[in-house]
C-alpha cells in the first residue's frame, strides 16, 4: 500500500524566506541597472583567426588576410575560463549524484552482491566454485 507524500516543513521556512528575499533583491538590482549599447565587432573582424593567434602566441598580423582586422583575444579568456569552471562543476556534480552508497560502500547500479558460491563463474565462462 502506498502512502501519500507529505510536505516537509521543518526548518525550511527560514531558507525559503531567505531565497525569496534574495530573488527580490537581485531582481531589483537587475531591473535598475542600465547597460551600454552593444558595440559588436567592426567590419572585417577576424575573430577566429585572432583567437588562434592568441592561443598559439602568433602575431595576429602574420595570419590576417587583406581587409581583416584583429580582435584582442584577452576578452575571450575570462569567458572561456568561466565556462570551463562551470562545466567541470557540472560534471563533478553529475558524478556525485549518480554515485550510490549503502552503509558507506559504493554500490554499482543493477548489480546485486550475494555470498552464495553457486553464483561463482570460472575464468573461462563456465560454472565454477568447485572442481567438478
Amino acid at each position: 500500500m502506498t502512502t501519500k507524500p507529505e510536505l516537509q516543513t521543518e526548518g525550511s521556512f527560514v531558507a525559503g524566506l531567505a531565497a525569496i528575499a534574495l530573488f527580490i533583491v537581485l531582481g531589483a538590482v537587475f531591473m535598475g541597472v542600465s547597460f551600454p549599447a552593444p558595440t559588436g565587432f567592426g567590419e572585417g573582424a577576424a575573430i577566429t583567426k585572432s583567437l588562434g593567434a592568441a592561443m598559439f602566441d602568433i602575431a595576429p598580423g602574420a595570419i590576417m588576410g587583406e581587409g581583416e582586422t584583429a580582435v584582442p583575444g584577452e576578452g575571450f579568456l575570462v569567458a572561456f575560463e568561466v565556462i570551463d569552471i562551470v562545466l567541470v562543476a557540472a560534471l563533478v556534480g553529475a558524478v556525485m549524484l549518480a554515485r550510490r552508497e549503502v552503509a558507506g560502500e559504493s554500490v554499482t547500479l543493477g548489480v546485486e552482491t550475494t555470498d552464495d558460491d553457486d553464483m561463482a563463474v570460472a575464468a573461462d565462462g563456465g560454472p565454477g566454485g568447485d572442481d567438478s
